[in-house]
């Protein structure tokens, strides 16, 4: 009973330290970590992977997709894998990607025109 008792506190520290790193993962390492086998080092995109590019569109659309993203399955469409990646990164890794803080990171770090 009491190693029942010393393994769930040991779970359970588990899962909040890993939490609490989850948390602290700024969008440049969410990127670099989740991202960037899809969408290129520099968001230029990888077609192998279906993955689009992201340096040729700007703040409000980078936003918008990640909305888009977020709200709905896109279930038979490209953005199906997107949308189910979003996913795991919150339900297993406990990472909450901010579409307005993501998008503009990916604006001011990959698009050429960004100021």
């Amino acid at each position: 009973m009491r190693i029942s008792k010393i393994v769930g506190a040991v779970a359970c520290l588990t899962a909040l330290s890993a939490g609490a790193m989850a948390a602290e993962m700024s969008n440049a390492q969410i990127y670099a970590k989740f991202c960037k086998k899809c969408h290129g080092s520099n968001g230029e995109g990888n077609p192998a992977k279906k993955g689009p590019a992201l340096n040729d569109k700007d703040i409000n659309e980078l936003f918008d997709d990640l909305m888009d993203v977020e709200e709905k399955s896109f279930e038979g469409t490209q953005h199906e894998a997107m949308a189910h990646n979003l996913k795991v990164l919150e339900r297993k890794k406990g990472i909450k990607v901010d579409p307005q803080s993501m998008a503009k990171y990916l604006y001011y770090s990959f698009n050429p025109h960004a100021k």
